[in-house]
């Protein structure tokens, strides 16, 4: 049996337990029922982004051609982010010599802004991190990313080669064997 998969979204099964708390998205491609579009498929280009770090740099998803590419779509309110931060940092601090850039984009709003610094500093993230509310939300709803955490694995060339939307505990390792793949690739 799998482990539960810990997110933030709108689905409720028998086999795993998740949050009921939809983040905001908005999109303009949905169907005429009105549902959302489904996450960007594996397989596909990455949708360009251009957002800016804490640290005021701009940052585009062209800047990071050539590298392996973890996306990670969170906020400092949301409880499995906190608890996938931990792995996001030990990715990062084992493969980023190896070409892997790990990029943390807080879709966090102006009334929760103020907190990403600090909550940065607190769970000693070290990777990139975008705190920008309307870049970042163009870019979520680029990846049609309707739960949080949701990541995105992106090779080198920007193809999009692993997703998911929530964080189950001890995924770690199955998310390394994954980076390592491509960090291999030409």
């Amino acid at each position: 049996m799998y482990p539960p998969r810990i997110a933030f979204s709108a689905s409720l099964s028998l086999a795993s337990l998740s949050f009921a708390v939809l983040t905001p998205s908005p999109s303009s491609a949905q169907d005429f029922s009105g549902a959302p579009p489904p996450p960007l498929a594996v397989g596909t280009r990455a949708p360009a982004f251009s957002t800016t770090t804490l640290g005021g740099k701009p940052l585009t998803l062209r800047s990071l051609r050539g590298h392996v590419v973890l996306l990670d779509y969170w906020a400092t309110w949301c409880g499995p982010c906190r608890m996938a931060t931990p792995t996001m940092q030990a990715l990062s601090r084992r493969y980023s010599p190896q070409g892997l850039r790990v990029v943390g984009m807080s879709v966090d709003q102006p009334d929760s802004l103020a907190q990403v610094k600090p909550f940065v500093r607190a769970m000693g993230m070290t990777y990139t991190v975008t705190a920008s509310p309307q870049a970042n939300g163009r870019a979520q709803a680029a990846y049609n990313a309707r739960a949080i955490p949701a990541q995105y694995l992106i090779d080198k060339k920007g193809i999009v080669r692993w997703s998911q939307e929530g964080f189950s505990p001890g995924e770690g390792p199955q998310l390394a064997a994954k980076i390592r793949k491509l960090l291999a690739e030409k």
